[in-house]
């Protein structure tokens, strides 16, 4: 396979920018640089530069690649290279207190591929780009209602698509989320013996994105090879991500994309840039993403796309 990229930086193929979006930056930023520092002082200060910076390119980049900016404005500013080291290592804890009655809950179900799935799917409630107060009850109530819901996608096809997977490359986003996704890399690797899986985690702290010190944490790399991408974006931006990492994804023959980052930035590129099987897992957390999927609001939405 050969990677033909673009810039995205220059050209927007596919996702609109949305209003809404320029607001929920400025209120990441805000939220991110008082976990990062409790001085208001240097809060103010971000707040100027994240104004600046979204007056230049909120209204017509892709929010991802705005909010890897915000971020580094951020980290620089605070001096504080991870902003979300704190609540990234509870949420791990606490996903890893659950682990145990999460597997029994997916090998009691009729189909515990599909209900591996869900849980992949709720786990991506656990966002603190979306909202920067979750509690230990918030985030558990938060998975247990998404659980409830019927998944919009093909379900059928996803494992369809698993089982004639030679290589999967498994593009993970969150922290503590990625607990669940060890549940359902765990038990793709049961059910289908011979697939590959590498885990892809972000390159440096952004948001809560995990990272190898994540994945690490909850024992994801003795289940699987977990790499990282060689950068700090918000999201898979190909054309930043280092070599060893492209070189691995032109193996692959099927893609799973865990989150909305993931997706704004990944469907800007075509099927001859990405010619494998991507299959899109994520939660519709506003308006923006359910109106340009016509996925109903805080439905668990899987799309796939590519060499089906």
């Amino acid at each position: 396979m050969v990677c033909v990229l673009i810039i995205l930086s220059t050209i927007i193929l596919e996702m609109p920018v949305s209003l809404d979006c320029v607001l929920c930056l400025a209120r990441q930023s805000l939220e991110a640089s008082r976990f990062a520092t409790g001085d208001e002082s240097i809060h103010a200060v971000v707040l100027k530069k994240v104004f600046v910076l979204l007056q230049e390119k909120g209204f017509t980049n892709i929010p991802p690649l705005v909010a890897q900016d915000v971020q580094r404005i951020i980290r620089n500013e605070t001096k504080n290279n991870d902003p979300y080291a704190v609540p990234k290592f509870r949420s791990n804890e606490l996903m890893l207190g659950l682990i145990d009655s999460l597997f029994e809950r997916v090998r009691k179900s009729d189909n515990p591929i599909h209900a591996a799935t869900q849980l992949a799917i709720a786990g991506n409630s656990i966002d603190f780009a979306v909202r920067g107060d979750w509690t230990d009850n918030a985030i558990i109530n938060s998975i247990e209602s998404a659980m409830q819901k019927q998944i919009d996608g093909e379900v059928d096809k996803f494992i369809e698509c698993a089982k004639r997977a030679k290589h999967i490359l498994y593009l993970l986003d969150n922290s503590g989320e990625i607990v669940c996704d060890r549940i359902l890399i765990e038990e793709l690797k049961r059910v289908f013996p011979n697939v590959k899986i590498t885990a892809v985690v972000r390159g440096a702290a952004v948001l809560n994105d995990a990272t190898k010190i994540d994945a690490t944490q909850i024992g994801l790399d003795k289940i699987v090879n977990v790499i990282d991408n060689g950068n700090d974006a918000v999201g898979t931006i190909l054309e930043q991500c280092s070599k060893s990492f492209i070189d691995i994804f032109k193996t692959t023959d099927m893609i799973i994309s865990k989150g909305l980052a993931n997706y704004e930035t990944l469907i800007e590129y075509n099927s001859e840039q990405i010619p494998q099987t991507i299959c899109y897992l994520f939660k519709v957390k506003c308006q923006f993403i359910s109106k340009y999927t016509g996925i109903k609001l805080g439905s668990p939405a899987l799309i796939i796309t590519g060499n089906i």
